[in-house]
């Protein structure tokens, strides 16, 4: 027989019968012949609609991956109208054979859909239900994305328990082995990975003597070897038969140890060009690790598939690796997942947005953004894949369509939309969002390793994460290329004037002429204009903070020949570096010491904020929050927008106005120190005022003969006329007059200050959380009180009418103080 492709012309449905269930070839197994697919169980042919490809396709997986025999199972069965929609189970499992025949047993409930998006147990209640009518202990949920495991606890309602697989028909007799899938939860799967990675550790430990940092920092390096040999070489683990195959491969000697070390190395120089572009590794680095220990991590590692398996469980787990062992080390570089999760959703970061974190740490914040809009895109897709299926089925009806060119239509949405939300396919949207608009830079050669490590754990992204000094530009991070900046630098640090731009390895300019012309072509002239002032800066030995207008003496200074200040505090400046990343309009997302918000020795720092950015919200955070991470200073969550051409323009004028009013508000002072500079000028004696205004009068007017003979006549007159005590008097008067001066114009600067804020008034958001879902031991989870996700919804409220939600907040004060007088 013939099996053809679907969407293969064919005229009607096939009334033959295929030879085999199955066909034995390298392309898809199942029976295709134009519209129609063969189901082995009903032995018949079937409409190849997109949902039936993904029941006969899961149904093969059933029968080859987890042993079922087709006599086994059964589908589309009959069920108590318990569940929404549909009345029929897709596919059911029995105990056996001959349970299926009598229809009793049952063991398994497959519900299967055509979407791409990740499932969420609470969309298929009707695969409860039918699970619960038939008594079965298992449910699984599949799409043509994912699958999702669920154990059906007993109980009124009852529950389901998400757990990581099923039984195979070899393990549905074995009460140990069901016990053991039974307790297979997420959760659980999450612990027994950071058990795992714990485990390494102690191994590094134990044989090297490791400390903690260093231990990671191998860890890292065998995981980005398992990675790349799963991804690349087609092997679905990396395990210790993998590596001993390598092993015997080569030749060069016969010492064993000495062939695993060759080894060792022939796998890291693979990873280290892969990864070349990312500038993770030294040209000359190594594993610093024994072929046993080597082996002993592959055997810890090897039952993980770090392709295979969900990122919700690996990325978790990894996460939380690092937030427990590395608190003292890494801790300045992990920002807790309740603060992450809030202030992503604060800046509600979208589709085709560029994102940038200029400190990323181990990577929390870009993870979150990507995740979030991943989420996004994978319900609009969906939504639009429901849409166009209505569509084509409507008009499928009423222009009275064939079945085959129904069926054809409907798979082309699908496959529209499985493209879509394929991070492989360069073409489609989750691709674009992981690989051109998620970026990161840190200057600390583990935290950028992690960071990258942390991505891919979470479905990657990792090829816009650099290790580099995050305040200078480096391949696609430099000025005026984002739309969101989300970030929580580093505190407490100074950079200082001897710090120099190329003087360190964080601080290079890249040189590779191949790297160059590539970022040439991907970024265009903005990257060219950055590189040569990167470039540049270099080349003369200029100080990092000479490229920053704080930097500088005074503030906003040109650079050619201003004065470098001594240091500056990191916080400050990555505050000006994350302003000068985003475009106009763009929007940042910081954490920042409660002391750059109201200590009076900052007002420098934030009239300099005030000029380039809206503040869009504060939100106070508690002292705990970093607690576990060694910090001890209150910090709060700044969000900002920078300013709009329009904006500033709004800004500029309104100074203008606000000095203009405070001269005249000053007028009779400002009249006042002019009679005093007046006074200066004949040193406070009047009887010299005369003989002064002669000489001025005549300074201002001709420079004839006559007129110069004259004008020095009076000079010498006036040096004759004036005493030692007219000098000291002028003396004391001068220095009245600076020190009045100063004080007007600081009096005139803050009401023009103050005036300008009111022309350019707008609305802000302020909160105050009293719990942020962490405590100060670094225990997280829905047990912790957390007050941010009330804060996110106030301020959505505020996002859209702002006078309304004071009117709101105003209410709720009155009725509290009210409740309080009674």
């Amino acid at each position: 027989m013939t099996s053809l492709a679907p969407g293969t012309p064919a005229e009607g449905r096939p009334n033959w019968e295929p030879s085999e269930n199955y066909r034995q070839t390298d392309e898809s197994p199942l029976h295709i012949h134009g519209a129609y697919v063969w189901s082995p169980l009903r032995k018949r042919w079937l409409e190849a609609k997109p949902e039936e490809m993904v029941r006969q396709q899961f149904i093969y997986q059933l029968h080859t991956r987890w042993g079922y025999p087709l006599e086994q199972m059964t589908e589309e069965v009959p069920m108590l109208p318990w569940g929404r929609g549909s009345t029929r189970a897709d596919i059911l499992v029995a105990a056996s054979p001959e349970a299926r025949s009598r229809n009793r047993d049952w063991r398994i409930v497959v519900e299967v859909k055509a979407e791409n998006v990740p499932i969420d147990p609470r969309d298929y209640g009707q695969g409860e239900s039918y699970a619960r009518s038939s008594g079965a202990e298992f449910l699984v949920l599949h799409n043509s994305r994912t699958t999702s495991f669920c154990r059906v606890a007993p109980g009124a309602p009852g529950e389901l328990v998400e757990i990581t697989g099923i039984p195979t028909a070899d393990e549905l007799n074995n009460d140990k082995r069901l016990e053991e899938i039974r307790n297979s939860t997420k959760a659980f799967t999450r612990d027994e990975f950071q058990r795992m990675m714990h485990d390494c550790h102690s191994i590094l430990r134990d044989s090297h003597k490791m400390e903690p940092g260093t231990a990671f920092d191998e860890i890292s390096k065998i995981l980005f070897i398992k990675m790349a040999m799963e991804r690349t070489q087609g092997a679905p683990l990396f395990t210790t038969e993998t590596f001993q195959k390598l092993v015997d491969d080569v030749w060069e000697t016969q010492d064993a140890e000495e062939k695993g070390r060759r080894a060792i190395r022939q796998l890291f120089d693979k990873v280290k060009e892969i990864y070349r572009a990312d500038n993770l590794f030294r040209v000359n680095e190594e594993i610093a690790v024994s072929p046993a220990t080597f082996r002993a991590i592959v055997k810890k590692l090897e039952r993980f598939s770090l392709s295979d398996t969900g990122d919700d469980v690996k990325g978790i787990a990894f996460e939380r690796f690092l937030g427990q062992t590395f608190r003292g080390e890494l801790g300045q570089f992990f920002t807790p997942r309740p603060i992450v999760n809030f202030m992503v959703e604060m800046l509600n970061p979208r589709e085709g947005q560029r994102i940038c974190d200029p400190a990323s740490g181990t990577g929390g914040f870009l993870i979150k953004a990507f995740e979030y809009i991943r989420a996004n895109i994978e319900k609009d897709v969906t939504e639009e894949q429901h849409a166009l299926s209505a569509a084509a089925e409507a008009k499928a009806a009423a222009e009275g369509w064939p079945e085959e060119r129904l069926v054809r239509e409907l798979q082309q949405i699908q496959q529209k939309s499985a493209r879509q939300l394929d991070v492989t396919n360069k073409d489609s949207r989750i691709f674009k969002v992981a690989h051109e608009c998620i970026s990161g830079v840190d200057a600390e050669p583990r935290a950028a390793r992690t960071s990258k490590m942390n991505m891919i754990m979470h479905g990657d992204g990792h090829g816009g994460i650099h290790y580099h000094d995050g305040l200078l530009d480096v391949a696609g991070v430099f000025k005026g290329r984002f739309n969101v900046i989300i970030t929580n630098p580093p505190f407490g640090a100074t950079v200082g004037r001897d710090q120099l731009v190329g003087a360190t390895e964080q601080t290079q300019v890249e040189r590779d002429p191949a790297i160059i012309s590539h970022y040439r072509k991907v970024y265009g002239a903005p990257w060219v204009d950055s590189h040569n002032e990167m470039k540049a800066a270099a080349e003369a030995h200029l100080p990092i903070l000479s490229l920053f207008d704080i930097g500088r003496l005074p503030i906003g200074a040109p650079l050619p020949g201003s004065k470098v200040r001594p240091s500056r505090e990191t916080e400050t400046l990555f505050i000006e570096r994350s302003l000068d990343l985003l475009q106009p309009g763009g929007r940042l997302g910081i954490v920042l010491p409660d002391g750059l918000l109201n200590n009076p020795s900052k007002s420098w720092l934030r009239e300099y904020v005030e000029g380039r950015a809206k503040i869009q919200a504060i939100v106070s955070i508690p002292q705990e929050v970093f607690a576990s991470s060694n910090a001890t200073v209150k910090t709060s969550l700044v969000f900002l927008q920078k300013f709009t051409s329009a904006d500033e323009e709004e800004w500029i004028n309104a100074r203008e106005q606000g000095r203009r009013e405070a001269e005249l508000n000053f007028a009779d002072e400002l009249h006042e120190l002019e009679e005093l500079a007046a006074r200066i000028r004949w040193y406070g004696r009047e009887a010299l005022r005369p003989l002064v205004e002669k000489i001025e009068s005549l300074q201002d007017g001709g420079q004839d003969k006559e007129s110069k003979k004259r004008l020095q006549e009076l000079r010498s007159d006036l040096r004759a006329a004036v005493t030692p005590a007219d000098k000291e008097n002028a003396k004391q008067l001068r220095k009245e007059h600076t020190a009045r001066l100063a004080e007007l114009n600081k009096k005139i600067d803050a009401f023009a200050r103050q005036r300008a804020r009111e022309i350019f008034s707008y609305p802000v958001f302020m909160a105050e959380a009293e719990a942020a879902g962490i405590t100060a031991t670094g225990e997280t989870g829905a047990r912790v009180p957390n007050d941010l996700p009330g804060i996110l919804a106030d301020y959505r409220e505020f996002e859209r009418d702002p006078d309304g939600f004071a009117r709101t907040v105003a209410a709720r004060l009155h009725a509290a103080s009210t409740e309080d007088g009674e």
